[in-house]
């Protein structure tokens, strides 16, 4: 009969360990990845009009790190509301309500350079030298 050495069992459970470690952390990856895929998708709806184009839509997301709502665009009126879901209560609660009409005229609003105006100059520069080499 083959006589045990000491000096196997330190191996055997240091290998052991590891593997121990290994399907462990495999473990925790998979549940990483379950989680984000869970907190990065959301439900989305929209209201299509006759012609085919949508007038409205609506997102799911958090809106807080504990909360979850609602982002519903009304492109036909040009606004946009957020929703706050409070589980405790089950309700609504409108956090936000915005006319973005007019937001979309502004050329420039809270941007540092370059500017649109300097933007549409390189582009005008371009455009000359293409056709200059052409």
């Amino acid at each position: 009969m083959a006589e045990r050495s000491p000096h196997n069992q330190p191996r055997r459970s240091a290998s052991a360990a590891k593997w121990l470690i290994a399907a462990l952390l495999a473990v925790i990856a998979a549940c990483l990845v379950i989680e984000v895929g869970w907190t990065t998708s959301s439900a989305r709806a929209q209201v299509v009009g006759a012609g085919g184009a949508p007038q409205a839509f609506a997102v799911a997301g958090k809106v807080t790190p504990e909360t979850y709502g609602l982002y519903l665009v009304d492109l036909k009126r040009g606004t946009i509301c957020v929703y706050q879901y409070l589980p405790a209560s089950r309700r609504l609660r409108l956090m936000a309500a915005r006319l973005f009409v007019y937001d979309q005229q502004l050329e420039d609003f809270n941007n540092e350079s370059p500017t649109p105006r300097e933007v549409k100059k390189l582009v005008e520069q371009q455009r000359s030298l293409r056709t200059a080499k052409d």
